[in-house]
C-alpha cells in the first residue's frame, strides 16, 4: 500500500558534489588498514582500530567501517550518486576500493541518463512486486583522532556504490552480524556527545532488518529524553521496520507524545508501515485524534497511500463539521490521490458542502485538475447549476 515519499532506502539520483571533492568526485581513502586478528567480535575489532589510530596526530579524521547484510529490493539502495554538469563520473565503488583497485573510468552523459531513466521507471511504474535480495551495506564511523578518538558522524552506503572517504584512512573490519552490529551501535550511542553522531547511529540502527532487535532500542530513544529531532528520527526508522509492534508504538506516540514535531513524525512513520492495519490507524487518527496537528497530518498522508480506503475516508473528513483546517486538508488530499480518484468527491464537495470556504477550496483544486469531469463541473457551477 505504500508509495515512497521521502524514504531514505531509495536510489539517490540527485547530485551530491557539495560533500565530495573539488570536481564532484568522491575521494579515495589515503590508505586502507584491514583487520587481520581472526574471528573476533565486532566490538573487539572496533577497539583494535581505535587503538591503532592513536598513532595519528590529534584532529586527524579517519573512518572505521564494516558491513552488514540486509534484505532489500533489487532497486533499493542507500548511498549516493555524484557528478557535475549532468555527467556522472564512473567512480570506484567501495567494493572495488576494498579489492585494491585504483583506476577510475568515466561514463558518458547518455549512459547516466539511460540508467537514471530505467531506475526511475522501475520505481514509479513497478511492473510487479520487487524481488528482495540480500545486499551488503557499509556502516562508516567517522572519527577524529585523539586520546580517545571522538566519534563525529556515521554514514552508510551499499558497497556497490561510491563513497567519499575525503582522503582519510579507512580501517576496514569486514562483515558483522546484525546483533553484534547493534550492540556496537548501542554502546556508541550511550557515549556519543554530538547530535550529528547520534543521528547517524539512529539511522544505522534502523538500517538493520531484525525488528526484534531494532525496535526496543529505537523505542527507548523515541520515549526518552533526547532532542525532539532525534526522537522524530527514531519514529521514522521504527516505521521502516514494517512491524506490528512498531506500528502500535507509533500510534501511541502520535496520540500522546509531548512534542508536536514528534507526533507528526510518528504519523509519517505510520504512513510508511507496509502493513494493512497502517491505513486503518491513519483513518482513525484523522477522525479521532485529540490534537488537530495529528488529524491534519493523518489526512495528508492518507492521500499519499494507494489504498481503496483512502478516497471514502478523505471525503468523509472533508464533509464533517468541526475543524475547518482538517476539512481543507482533506480537500487538498483528495486532489492528490492517484488516478484522479478524488475528482468525483471534489465535485460533490464543491457543489454541496455547507461551508463556502471548503467549497472554494474544492473549486480551486478542481481547476488544477486536467480531468474532463472537473471542467464540466466547474462550468455547471459557474452557470449556477
Amino acid at each position: 500500500m505504500r508509495r515512497p515519499v521521502m524514504v531514505i532506502l531509495a536510489v539517490w539520483l540527485a547530485a551530491v558534489w557539495a560533500a565530495a571533492g573539488p570536481a564532484g568526485i568522491s575521494r579515495l581513502p589515503d590508505e586502507v588498514v584491514r583487520y587481520a586478528g581472526g574471528a573476533q567480535p565486532l566490538g573487539a575489532r572496533v577497539v583494535w582500530a581505535l587503538q591503532d589510530a592513536a598513532k595519528f596526530e590529534p584532529g586527524r579524521g579517519l573512518w572505521v567501517g564494516y558491513s552488514i547484510r540486509r534484505l532489500m529490493g533489487e532497486n533499493e539502495m542507500v548511498g549516493s550518486f555524484s557528478g557535475r554538469d549532468g555527467v556522472r563520473t564512473r567512480e570506484l565503488t567501495i567494493e572495488e576500493i576494498l579489492a585494491g583497485k585504483t583506476k577510475i573510468e568515466t561514463a558518458t552523459a547518455d549512459d547516466v541518463r539511460r540508467t537514471a531513466k530505467e531506475v526511475l521507471d522501475d520505481l514509479e511504474h513497478p511492473k510487479k512486486p520487487e524481488k528482495k535480495v540480500l545486499k551488503d551495506v557499509g556502516i562508516f564511523l567517522g572519527y577524529e583522532a585523539g586520546r580517545p578518538a571522538s566519534l563525529k558522524n556515521v554514514d552508510m552506503s551499499n558497497l556497490d556504490l561510491a563513497f567519499d572517504f575525503k582522503a582519510r584512512p579507512l580501517y576496514w573490519l569486514g562483515e558483522a552480524s546484525e546483533d553484534e552490529s547493534l550492540d556496537v551501535i548501542k554502546g556508541l550511542f550511550g557515549k556519543a556527545g554530538s547530535g550529528k553522531a547520534k543521528e547517524g547511529l539512529v539511522a544505522a540502527a534502523g538500517m538493520h532488518g531484525n525488528a526484534r532487535l531494532v525496535i526496543p532500542f529505537l523505542e527507548k530513544i523515541l520515549t526518552g529524553g533526547e532532542s525532539d529531532g532525534l526522537r522524530k528520527d527514531a519514529a521514522f526508522w521504527i516505521g521502516q521496520q514494517n512491524d506490528a509492534a512498531g506500528l502500535k508504538i507509533l500510534v501511541r506516540a502520535a496520540n500522546s507524545d509531548r512534542s508536536r514535531e514528534v507526533r507528526e513524525g510518528a504519523v509519517f512513520g505510520i504512513s510508511q508501515v507496509d502493513l494493512p492495519g497502517a491505513v486503518d490507524e491513519l483513518i482513525t487518527l484523522a477522525g479521532d485524534a485529540s490534537q488537530p496537528d495529528v488529524r491534519k497530518q493523518a489526512v495528508f498522508w492518507l492521500s499519499e497511500i494507494a489504498s481503496d480506503k483512502a478516497a471514502p475516508a478523505l471525503e468523509e473528513f472533508a464533509g464533517k463539521s468541526g475543524d475547518i483546517e482538517v476539512q481543507e486538508q482533506a480537500v487538498f488530499a483528495l486532489s492528490q490521490l492517484p488516478r484522479n480518484q478524488g475528482v468525483e468527491p471534489l465535485i460533490k464537495l464543491a457543489k454541496t458542502h455547507p461551508d463556502p470556504r471548503v467549497r472554494k477550496k474544492a473549486v480551486f483544486w478542481l481547476g488544477e485538475s486536467h480531468d474532463p469531469r472537473a471542467l464540466e463541473a466547474l462550468i455547471a457551477i459557474i452557470k449556477g447549476k
